[in-house]
């Protein structure tokens, strides 16, 4: 993380947000104003859930993550000058908290969750759907798990986050060739295990 806080605060102008309504409580939150702080938490907090949701998935770690993405957020706003938009910011640290979390839980084979987060319950009613979607979820996260720091950012950046290579290339500061290059090689390598995985599901050789 310590190479995260010293890059956040060097993002391009053209991802600046001049109207960011953010922009004053993160300067001031930079400042050591704690108040400010609180209302930033306060007023991202459900953007942060979301990105970690897609990022995490089922875990019944997911409001820990919540809380550490914030202490690192507060660590990286000592660089910040204004010039990126706040929520850019808080994006990039969830993505790498989530990714982080997930390669942790692989080191130790720890498995998911049964249940449904609480904020996801009411999108679906049927059992049998909510159990694919499930299976699903933990198939997306053991295969991030898998996939190099490089190629798991722009996949989850790209295909749970929906953000363009144009928008990836700032986040990970590198060409816009670059990242469509590890965008190819991470949906192969991301393909490749799921389809391992689920051949290993079904018990087949």
């Amino acid at each position: 993380m310590t190479a995260l806080a010293l890059t956040l605060g060097t993002m391009p102008n053209d991802l600046a947000a001049v109207a960011d309504p953010l922009r004053s409580l993160a300067l001031a939150a930079r400042d050591g104003e704690s108040v400010a702080f609180t209302q930033l938490y306060e007023r991202t907090r459900d953007q942060a859930w979301r990105v970690l949701f897609r990022v995490v998935g089922q875990s019944p770690d997911l409001e820990d993550l919540v809380q550490e993405s914030y202490i690192q957020l507060m660590r990286a706003l000592k660089t910040y000058r204004g010039e990126s938009r706040v929520t850019t910011f808080l994006h990039r640290v969830c993505v790498n908290v989530g990714l982080m979390h997930l390669r942790g839980k692989r080191r130790k084979k720890e498995e998911t969750t049964d249940e449904i987060p609480e904020h996801e319950a009411g999108e679906t009613h049927d059992p049998e759907r909510a159990a694919q979607v499930k299976q699903a979820s933990v198939l997306v996260q053991k295969a991030l798990s898998t996939l190099s720091e490089e190629k798991a950012q722009v996949f989850v950046y790209h295909e749970l986050l929906g953000l363009k290579p144009e928008e990836i290339s700032e986040l990970v500061d590198c060409p816009v060739n670059t990242v469509r290059s590890r965008l190819n090689r991470a949906r192969i390598d991301f393909t490749e295990v799921v389809v391992k995985l689920r051949a290993g599901n079904r018990g087949e050789p």
